[in-house]
């Protein structure tokens, strides 16, 4: 029987680089695979701080709201979501809303006036009162006793404006 003599293994060799090449491509899938994974659990916890952050914004309005119509300081309801409202030394939540003290400094990651708990995610929420104005078109800009609508501040004459800063921890 006669053999070849002139091969001398490069089968091995093309073998050997063949599994090379292969193991290469899985290692890349794999890195690849990892990193997919990766970006999707941040973009989840992203996207949950964002949504207890947006959440605060809308718990803060009634308390805003609430606080004016009765003059003291009113968890919105259901009050277990609601962890701490800032009743502490001047200035506190009751005084930023009501006017005692304008544009304060505090903020929601420094001293928040609101903490809370939704869905998982930490909420602090720090409201602030800017300022006042005369809304125009009011029986105060315009001619004092005047009886129609609008008539004196508490007819509607003046607007506030506030800050509402919430964020999100996981």
């Amino acid at each position: 029987m006669k053999t070849l003599n002139n091969e001398r293994g490069a089968v091995l060799i093309t073998t050997l680089l063949l599994i090379v090449i292969i193991t290469l491509i899985g290692l890349i899938a794999i890195n690849t695979a990892t990193v997919d994974i990766q970006i999707s659990g941040q973009t989840k916890r992203s996207s949950m701080v964002f949504g207890g952050a947006e959440a605060g914004v809308d718990l803060a309005i009634p308390v805003i709201e609430g606080t004016l119509g009765s003059g003291a300081l009113v968890p919105p309801a259901p009050t277990g979501i609601i962890t701490n409202l800032d009743t502490g030394a001047s200035p506190n939540l009751l005084g930023e809303i009501t006017a005692s003290s304008d544009n304060n400094a505090d903020t929601a990651s420094g001293t928040p006036d609101i903490t809370a708990g939704l869905n998982g995610v930490n909420v602090q929420i720090d409201i602030d009162r800017l300022y006042s104005y005369q809304i125009p078109g009011g029986a105060i800009e315009f001619a004092a006793g005047y009886e129609g609508v609008g008539a004196g501040a508490a007819g509607g004459g003046t607007g506030v404006l506030y800050r509402i800063d919430s964020q999100g921890t996981l």
